[in-house]
């Protein structure tokens, strides 16, 4: 009897042991799943179905991926701002204008370090206000002639400068030209974001239209650092760089290697693998996500195209968003031709 629940108790260990490392094994199997890069991942298993069923067909391994030139330096974009001229000691001015606690801010050791976005809110809440009290009557009225003039000096100053002050924001800040430059990893199939991107983006270029149309009020309600934090949390702009590159690349080595493949040796792969690989892989999988992408770079490349409008960095904008989504189309038009190409072989004669 003793003998008999000793086994059983041994029994019962291995079958513990064996469950637990079985679970074990699909653990590690899925980490390392998560980590696979993407879109390498979707790629490549594309490139090994194509592989075995043409055989033939001289695939590359690695992808040619080609360094992109590094973003122009900030010091090269900065532009220069004069400096500030207001000396606002008279406490009349500071109380009627409402302009003491700002002022102060300003001048504190915090407020002359500010980043190129709490700047740019800074002028844009000291034109408002300056605004306010040159145009209203019952403010500038309790002013005299000569510090209503000192004040208008200053407020014709500053509103020349703020398309500098907005310019240096999209050169300098460090969330954006992590954007630009891009990252060493493509966009997940079930990464999100692209709204939230795509908003932020517009609450930037919303702010440069009321910058153009001078209406500081609007203006300095926009919670700059609101838009640049989404833009860092999603980092979706520089996924997408990557996606768009290696898809264009890829895509380009492995419709050049199918060229060279001759009608005789395309007709000799079993017809229902083939259609199989059309239709589940290519279009269900490869062409599905390849869409999502390149609807996320429309929308995506058309803002950030309009808010750096007119500014030295839209040049690079082209180049790493736009010219590889439009090279990647022309890619993918190849790919579909030699689709076509294939699916003849069913044709009789």
């Amino acid at each position: 009897m003793a003998a008999g629940n000793r086994q059983n108790r041994i029994k019962a260990y291995y079958l513990i042991r064996g469950l637990f490392s079985y679970c074990l094994l699909l653990f590690i199997f899925a980490a390392l799943s998560t980590c696979t890069p993407y879109p390498e991942s979707l790629l490549s298993d594309y490139q090994q179905r194509l592989q075995r069923v043409l055989p033939q067909a001289q695939f590359t391994e690695s992808l040619n991926k080609a360094a992109l030139p590094a973003l122009p330096q900030v010091r090269e974009l900065t532009q220069s701002l004069p400096a500030a001229t207001i000396d606002l000691t008279d406490m009349l001015a500071l109380d009627v204008c409402d302009l003491e606690t700002l002022i102060a801010e300003r001048n504190s050791s915090l407020g002359k370090v500010k980043t190129d976005s709490g700047l740019l809110h800074y002028e844009l809440r000291l034109l408002d206000k300056l605004g306010l009290c040159l145009t209203t009557p019952a403010l500038a009225n309790q002013l005299d002639t000569e510090l209503i003039a000192k004040l208008q000096q200053i407020f014709l100053q500053k509103q020349q400068q703020l398309p500098a002050v907005f310019a240096n924001l999209l050169s300098r800040d460090q969330t954006l030209r992590q954007q630009l430059a891009g990252s060493q990893r493509g966009v997940a199939s079930e990464q999100g974001g692209s709204s939230e991107t795509l908003q932020a983006l517009q609450q930037l270029n919303k702010l440069r239209q009321l910058v153009q149309k001078q209406d500081y009020q609007a203006a300095s309600q926009i919670d700059i650092n609101q838009a640049l934090g989404v833009l860092h949390q999603t980092q979706l702009i520089a996924d997408l760089q990557h996606s768009l590159r290696l898809s264009q690349q890829f895509f380009l080595q492995l419709n050049t290697a199918l060229a060279t493949l001759s009608n005789t040796e395309l007709c000799q792969a079993d017809r229902s693998i083939r259609d199989n690989l059309l239709t589940q892989i290519f279009i269900g999988r490869v062409q599905a996500e390849l869409a999502r992408v390149d609807g996320i770079a429309n929308e995506l490349s058309a803002a950030l195209l309009q808010l750096y409008q007119q500014h030295p960095l839209q040049p690079t904008v082209q180049d790493r968003l736009v010219a590889p989504q439009q090279a990647l189309q022309h890619q993918l038009r190849q790919h579909v031709a030699f689709w076509q190409r294939w699916r003849q072989c069913d044709q009789p004669g």
